[in-house]
Parts: structure tokens; sequence; C-alpha cells
């Protein structure tokens, strides 16, 4: 069997994860996704739906997370309903924050779920990151320009 350098949870610099929410979710839309005009009504509904994702991702009660497998974990379901306070199961009744749960499922099933979508996307992202950090940096600094970030080593980003 032959080694694999794709990681599933791809480590990246302990920093990025102690940004300001507003920043990290900034540096995770640095592509400008949300500010791209939708072609169509299933575009505009895709992108309100991923904004609602990242921030829902972010900004949970838990807390922000801490590392890119905690990211990646609130990109489905149950990560993201536990990061709430709740359990992504119908057999028992919500106990997450109130309302949590009725932004999550549109977000987990459907034609448009776009839960399966960003756990993709991110592993891509920080697959990406992690073997050229500079390209995290430069994520960060079009994010929010001037910001002081720790300096390049040689092995890995601190």
């Amino acid at each position: 069997m032959t080694t694999s350098t794709f990681h599933l949870t791809p480590e990246l610099p302990a920093w990025l994860w102690t940004l300001p929410s507003a920043t990290l979710l900034d540096v995770l839309d640095a592509d400008g996704r949300k500010f791209r005009r939708p072609h169509s009504l299933s575009d505009y509904y895709l992108i309100q739906q991923r904004e609602t994702a990242l921030h829902l991702i972010v900004e949970a009660p838990a807390g922000q997370p801490a590392n890119a497998a905690q990211f990646l974990h609130r990109c489905t379901a149950a990560g993201l309903a536990e990061a709430w306070g709740g359990a992504f199961d119908e057999t028992v009744t919500w106990g997450g924050v109130q309302g949590a749960d009725e932004l999550i499922a549109p977000l987990a099933v459907g034609r448009f779920a776009v839960l399966p979508l960003l756990l993709a996307e991110f592993t891509n992202t920080f697959q990406h990151w992690s073997r050229f950090p500079e390209q995290l940096r430069t994520a960060v600094q079009t994010a929010e320009p001037g910001l002081p970030l720790p300096t390049l080593t040689t092995d890995k980003e601190n």
C-alpha cells in the first residue's frame, strides 16, 4: 500500500483559530463568494445557505472552532447541532438553542444541503493552506490588511 499525502484533518496554525470570529469568517470567505452575483434563484439560495452555515459553525454558543478538525466536524449535521447544544435526531426533542434546529435542518438535508459541500470545500481549502501556508497568510491579509501575524517557520507555521 502506498502512502498518501492527503490528511483528513490537515494541520493549520493555532493562531488562525484565535482570530476574532468576524475576521475568521472573512478569512474563510476571502475569495469573496458571498459577494458574487447569483445567476439564478438557486445560486442566490446556495449563497445565503452557505453564509448562514459559516456563521453557525463559527459563532456557535460552544465557541468558535479551536482547530481544523472541530471546524470540519461542524460541517456535519451532528457536529453543528452539538455546537448549538442539541442533537440532529428526529426521535428526540431539540434541546439546543431555540430556533437553531430550524436553521440547521435545511443546511443538512435536501436538494440544497450545503453542509456536505462545506465539508468538501474546507477539507480541500485546509489541505491547500496546510501545504502552502503563504496562501493562508494571503487570505488573512485580504480579510484584515495589516493584521500582525506570526512569522513563517521553515517547518510548519506556528
